[in-house]
């Protein structure tokens, strides 16, 4: 049944294509149902704003998904009994999309109208555009190469309120919305917001019923046992829900693949998290089983063919950058506190591993209340080279959370999405990634303001290290107020065409408010920013208190000379600078300084406001901007040249070779990282298949981390003989998974820098 099933996924996924080729189908005349769907979506919503000229956009966002409730035609996979398909997206999209998708009329329409009534936005867009050309290397004459594009919103790492409606279904939420919308003075703005969360509503009911219709056309003529029985189950639940809660295991299954695909059709944002599978399933799935209803094989069964379709969907045997964004939340705890582990958490990670799968991620939660068996199960599907698995540290994030004003209920019922973007699940949106920027550069700019970007004022003959530190904080504190001050006003008018009632619905305090989530509704209103390359500038710092200020082995002046010729002509200098002390490599002194400059900069990023009325807060989660900001630095204080990496996540840079695990795990002890705020901070490790380890030995390792303070861990387990014959002989190493950085894929699918860059992290043994 998998096998027909995943054909069956192959066949129709193939037939819609990735982005450039539906566009190519359609520019070609060819007939993209998708697009055909999308045009008259347009058409029709185009027509009634022009009747409707001073209609508030909320309200035209809720006709919006009347108009694609009507239109949209359901896609039933015979081999499954979920429903999830509407055929309005293009392959490789969870929510988003390079084009204009159905869903996209608000931001493609109504974007018009901001720029056009709101230049500053344009302007703004036009003066910081420089900082953050990403295909320029670091020698060209332009492009500054700092940070992503800061004058974006976070449309991804989004998370239902999973928790609320597995108790209430949305029929629930239709309530409170009527009820809220009753007491509201009629064209307030919680009235218009209600009109349009019910809409929204009552179309998520109209698309459920259109797929029910479809099961029972195709029940009439279906022969196949098999098959019926899954039309036969398909059908009853797509009556019932999302209206109602589920009662059952696979209703429950059925209910969150479906409303997380059906918000994404409708809301044009990336519902990156499926749920906490096993605080949410647990309870079912003891009842069915203690009831007759089930058995733990069709349990499997169920499992497995609900987690199959991202893996086909995305082409994960033949996609070079696999970024699916999609993610399942496992382990933990509970709103109380107790520790979350049970036969789902056990069944999630077998029949992940048993079938092979890459997608979805498996982002597990583990604390020093975790059961041993949870940590083995882990452990031993991470030895065996499934290489799926975040470990994220609870009491950090927890920490971080309740540090930044989250209340402790809230903060336990955390999940983390897209990658390890930390969400407060039911509460609003964190913005995962508001902001990417290079720290390192940063530096780089102070040192020598080349490109005359007008952040920095001109280096001064410091005298001693205190001042210079202090000035290059006063350097970062004027970027991150400059970049935030004009993000927040571009947002200001941009979200207008963003506001997403249906998804507000399900987040506390929206509907007590009347305000959408982009309005400030929400009970929470993070936006994070992602500070990339901590350790090459904790190292940097360090390199110059001891070479300038301590040794006096030179000025400050000569050093920068020195670092624009690429260290050339002073090898002896460079090395000496290599075997300065290094954070992340178990040395305190280096550590202290990274732990000195961490909280100096995430204390200042987290006292900065966003246009929600919320504040940002600081991660250190970098994706692959490491790799990409690399190319884009020149030669640093430490002893690096131009071009090289530099250090990923909370990790240490790869100047410094070392094997034993020990080292950078010692360090994370000596550093703060609650001051992150729950942001994310990921510590990768890259560990030898042979390292003679066992599950229960790999379990001892994982409390190990968790007692030296390791925030997040991402490992690999793998060969690097392996590796290497991977190169050469793709083809008979076609299931070599290798985490990447967020994100797991299959290693002879991927670019040959992306393989090297995997085959030169550093291999520890724990």
């Amino acid at each position: 049944m998998f096998e027909r099933y995943r054909q069956e996924l192959k066949q129709y996924y193939d037939s819609v294509g990735f982005v450039k080729e539906v566009i190519r189908k359609y520019e070609a005349g060819e007939p993209v149902p998708m697009l055909q769907k999308r045009d008259a979506v347009f058409a029709e919503m185009d027509e009634y704003y022009a009747a409707h000229p001073d209609l508030p956009p909320i309200r035209l966002k809720g006709h919006l998904y009347t108009v694609i409730a009507r239109h949209f035609e359901p896609v039933i996979f015979r081999g499954s009994p979920f429903f999830f398909e509407m055929g309005l997206r293009e392959r490789g999209s969870w929510g988003m999309s390079e084009m204009d998708l159905a869903s996209s009329w608000c931001r493609s329409r109504i974007m018009e109208k901001v720029k056009g009534e709101h230049p500053i936005v344009t302007d703004l867009e036009a003066r910081f555009m420089p900082l953050y050309d990403m295909d320029l290397h670091w020698k060209e004459e332009s492009g500054v190469g700092l940070c992503n594009i800061p004058f974006s919103f976070d449309e991804d790492h989004h998370t239902l309120g999973y928790t609320q409606l597995l108790q209430i279904g949305f029929g629930g939420v239709l309530e409170q919305v009527r009820r809220r919308k009753e007491a509201a003075p009629e064209g307030s703005e919680a009235w218009h917001f209600c009109c349009a969360a019910e809409e929204g509503c009552l179309a998520l009911f109209t698309i459920a019923g259109k797929f029910a219709d479809r099961a029972a056309e195709l029940l009439a003529a279906e022969t196949d046992s098999q098959c019926r029985r899954y039309l036969e189950l398909l059908e009853a639940a797509a009556r019932k829900l999302p209206a109602r809660p589920p009662e059952t295991f696979y209703e429950a299954l059925a209910f969150l693949l479906f409303v997380r695909e059906a918000v994404a059709s409708l809301e044009n944002i990336g519902i990156s998290q499926l749920g906490h599978l096993d605080r949410l399933l647990g309870g079912l799935y003891a009842q069915d089983l203690a009831a007759g209803r089930m058995t733990e094989a069709e349990a499997r069964e169920l499992l497995g063919l609900w987690m199959l379709f991202t893996d086909v969907k995305f082409d994960m045997e033949h996609n070079e950058w696999p970024e699916t964004s999609t993610c399942i939340q496992l382990g933990g705890c509970d709103a109380d506190g107790n520790p979350v582990y049970n036969e789902v958490t056990r069944l999630v990670i077998e029949e992940h591993h048993r079938l092979g799968l890459v997608n979805p991620k498996l982002n597990c939660r583990y604390s020093k209340q975790s059961p041993d068996e949870y940590l083995q199960v882990v452990g031993k599907a991470i030895l065996a080279g499934h290489n799926n698995f975040v470990m994220i540290n609870d009491d950090i994030v927890i920490s971080g959370l309740e540090r930044n004003g989250v209340a402790t209920e809230d903060a336990r019922l955390y999940v983390s999405g897209g990658c390890q973007e930390t969400m407060i699940e039911g509460c609003g949106h964190t913005e995962g990634a508001a902001l990417y920027v290079s720290v390192p550069r940063i530096l780089d700019l102070f040192l020598h303001d080349d490109r005359n970007t007008g952040f920095f004022r001109p280096l001064a003959e410091y005298d001693a290290f205190e001042a210079f530190y202090d000035g290059f904080l006063a350097a970062l504190r004027n970027f991150f107020n400059l970049m935030t001050d004009q993000r927040n006003v571009r947002q200001h008018y941009n979200k207008e065409y963003r506001i997403c009632p249906l998804f507000s619905a399900t987040q506390k305090g929206c509907i007590e408010t009347g305000r959408d989530y982009v309005h400030g509704g929400a009970r929470y209103n993070f936006s994070t920013i992602a500070l990339v390359g901590l350790g090459t500038t904790a190292d940097s710092l360090y390199a110059i208190r001891e070479l300038v200020f301590e040794r006096k082995r030179l000025t400050l002046p000569e050093l920068v000379g020195i670092l624009l010729k690429n260290w050339e002509g002073n090898e002896l200098l460079r090395q000496e600078a290599l075997a300065l002390p290094k954070y992340a490599c178990g040395q305190q002194e280096a550590d202290d300084l990274a732990n000195r400059f961490l909280t100096d900069v995430t204390d200042h990023i987290r006292s900065r406001e966003n246009e929600r009325g919320g504040n940002y807060i600081p991660s250190l989660f970098v994706y692959y901007y490491f790799q990409y900001f690399s190319d884009r630095l020149r030669a640093t204080a430490d002893g690096r040249r131009n071009g090289d990496l530099i250090s990923p996540g909370c990790g240490p840079s790869q100047l410094r070779k070392m094997t034993d695990a020990t080292a950078p795990l010692r360090s994370m002890g000596h550093v703060d990282f609650t001051s992150c705020g729950g942001g994310s901070a990921v510590l990768d490790l890259k560990l030898p298949a042979s390292g003679g380890m066992d599950e229960k030995l790999f379990a001892g390792f994982l409390r190990a981390c968790f007692q030296c303070g390791c925030p997040t861990l991402q490992p690999n387990v793998i060969s690097q003989e392996d590796l290497l014959d991977a190169r050469v002989h793709p083809e008979k190493h076609k299931n070599l998974i290798v985490r990447i950085s967020g994100l797991s894929a299959y290693f002879v699918a991927l670019t040959p820098e992306v393989q090297d860059e995997i085959i030169a992290r550093n291999v520890y043994r724990a």
